[in-house]
């Protein structure tokens, strides 16, 4: 029994050489794991010396005063506009615009309260009257989109009832009759002036009383979409153009058929026919499958058959269409 509890500590508890020198060994490494965190600020220096870069702390002031700065950097950046007012925390952009009612005016004489019923925004009254205050001046409509916060949309909404009366100087001695004579004849020689709708240039249009050099631009612009006026009353689908002042120029328009440009319907592709204003892309697609479903068209009238063109949309768009 005392032979068998020997063995069985000799087997586990005795060590050899090679054993005892593992175990000094991991004992020693343990202790020194152990006793690292204490060592830890015996071993490192007591002050850490930092590198600060000067020039890249000075960049990073800089671009912190660069967004402040930009506010009063305004009239370099702004330099095409009549009037600017300093307003500190002026939000250019605003989330809707005021619908007003639309009548004709005098951006030099208008009151605040007509160009609330305008419906232009406070600060934009306050800018026109400001600058009106400092003696400014408009010569012309298109001055008026020159003011500071007035937005594009705002301008061509107002531009067609801008009416600014023009001065014209006259001797004393010959005012009541010049000035009266000189109007008259004016007067009448613009209302019996006539231009043809498909060939006058935008100098001519003009010269009708309400068309200034937008308005004539468009509808040049708008004549050469089409192709050419057929009918007088076309005139009037110009985008821009008041109703009212069509009406009054209606009398002084004629019309030719001279210059006419028409496509043509068996070899127009789907961008040569949507590049008219009537027809859109849907219309356009649809003639070009029809066109290589059943062959060539050889009428113009057999655009009926299909199903995305009623007869309003024809008879617009029939004069402008050829088979040949």
């Amino acid at each position: 029994m005392q032979f068998t509890q020997r063995k069985w500590i000799r087997d586990y508890f005795v060590f050899s050489q090679k054993e005892r020198r593992a175990v000094i060994v991991l004992g020693a490494l343990a202790i020194l794991f152990a006793l690292l965190p204490a060592l830890f600020p015996f071993l490192v220096k007591d002050e850490i010396e930092l590198v600060v870069d000067t020039a890249t702390q000075q960049q990073l002031a800089r671009l912190k005063v660069m967004p402040e700065a930009r506010e009063y950097r305004k009239d370099e950046e702004q330099s095409d506009q009549l009037y600017e007012p300093k307003y500190p925390n002026f939000k250019k952009k605003e989330s809707s615009i005021i619908a007003g009612e639309l009548f004709y005016f005098n951006p030099n004489t208008a009151s605040a309260e007509d160009f609330q019923r305008l419906g232009l925004r406070e600060k934009t009254i306050q800018t026109i009257l400001n600058y009106r205050n400092k003696g400014g001046r408009f010569y012309k409509a298109d001055d008026l989109e020159r003011i500071y916060g007035l937005r594009h949309e705002e301008f061509e909404r107002l531009f067609p009832y801008v009416q600014i009366e023009t001065k014209t100087t006259v001797p004393k001695e010959t005012a009541g009759f010049t000035s009266t004579s000189t109007s008259k004849s004016e007067n009448k020689e613009t209302e019996n002036f006539v231009i043809d709708i498909n060939s006058t240039d935008t100098t001519e249009w003009k010269k009708l009383k309400g068309i200034g050099s937008k308005l004539s631009q468009r509808i040049v612009n708008f004549r050469s979409k089409l192709g050419g006026f057929v009918t007088v009353d076309q005139v009037a689908e110009t985008f821009g153009l008041p109703d009212s002042t069509f009406q009054k120029i209606k009398p002084q328009l004629q019309f030719s058929e001279t210059g006419i440009k028409k496509i043509n319907l068996n070899t127009a592709t789907i961008d040569d026919l949507k590049g008219h204003p009537y027809i859109k892309y849907a219309l356009a697609n649809a003639i070009v499958q029809y066109r290589a479903e059943h062959g060539n068209f050889k009428a113009v009238a057999e655009l009926q058959k299909l199903g995305a063109i009623d007869e309003v949309l024809f008879k617009k768009i029939a004069p402008y269409l050829v088979t040949e």
